[in-house]
């Protein structure tokens, strides 16, 4: 087992042992049996995956990346996230199919949107990838003490998987008082743009403006068009841009991007 898949599974134990701090939150037993089962997961496939020294050697060079995303309204599973232009940077290193890093957002208009989330996930050669994300909205970021640090943290793990050009994701969002919220979608690039058809419950079709709904439905349905410019080498410019309609929450945005990164 390499060094960063020790890491990430014992990412997952202590995810785990945070979640037995929090025993009277909705959704406990069942987030709690999640993260160990990805926990015992993670430990039985890194411990028994073998590859040659010289795979080993020419896929497992670590990386940095670092990059910013411009964009000119936060729109994520079907949700505008806060108003205005928002600022996404983000960090990660990765080695052969793990990578663990942190991302960013801040939104600009008078509805502010800040994030600053990390996480870690693994691609298996097979193209599926095992995901666990730390959302962080703002507040004290240990909670008001280490007791309580699940009042400003929503832990989600997911599953992708790529099939060609058809890709299949789920995830489950967890947060203190609330009930698990589920999304998942279905994803398919027809090269002259990527359509996707997403549903969940909770957080995504909870009404905006009056806080009602949250029954499971469709909830995104998105057309996205994304190329790139190369600056040279080392940089690239993608641009990014779509539109998405929420049936549920009876939203539609419109939003286009760009990024700077060194991948």
């Amino acid at each position: 087992m390499s060094n960063l898949s020790k890491i990430f599974t014992e990412i997952l134990f202590f995810f785990v042992k945070v979640i037995d701090l929090q025993k009277n939150f909705k959704g406990y037993t069942t987030m709690r049996k999640i993260l160990l089962n990805l926990a015992l997961i993670a430990t039985a496939v890194f411990g028994t995956m073998s590859v040659s020294a010289q795979e080993a050697k020419s896929s497992c060079n670590t990386k940095c990346n670092v990059g910013l995303e411009i964009k000119s309204s936060e729109v994520w599973r079907g949700i505008q996230v806060g108003s205005g232009p928002a600022f996404k940077p983000t960090f990660e290193i990765a080695a052969g199919g793990f990578a663990i890093g942190a991302e960013g957002t801040m939104c600009t208009g008078e509805e502010l949107g800040f994030e600053s989330n990390i996480y870690a996930k693994y691609r298996f050669p097979f193209d599926l990838s095992i995901e666990l994300t730390d959302y962080y909205k703002g507040g004290n970021w240990l909670g008001v003490n280490f007791d309580n640090i699940a009042k400003t943290h929503t832990i989600e793990p997911a599953i992708r998987y790529d099939y060609g050009k058809l890709q299949f994701f789920v995830a489950l969002n967890f947060m203190e008082d609330k009930k698990v919220d589920f999304y998942g979608h279905l994803a398919y690039d027809f090269d002259i743009f990527k359509v996707t058809l997403g549903a969940g419950e909770g957080i995504y079709t909870t009404s905006p403006v009056w806080g009602n709904g949250g029954d499971f439905a469709i909830c995104n349905i998105g057309l996205e068009k994304e190329t790139a410019i190369k600056i040279n080498d080392n940089f690239s410019l993608p641009i990014k841009g779509g539109v998405t309609l929420n049936p549920a929450t009876e939203r539609f945005v419109a939003y286009a991007a760009i990024k700077f990164t060194n991948k």
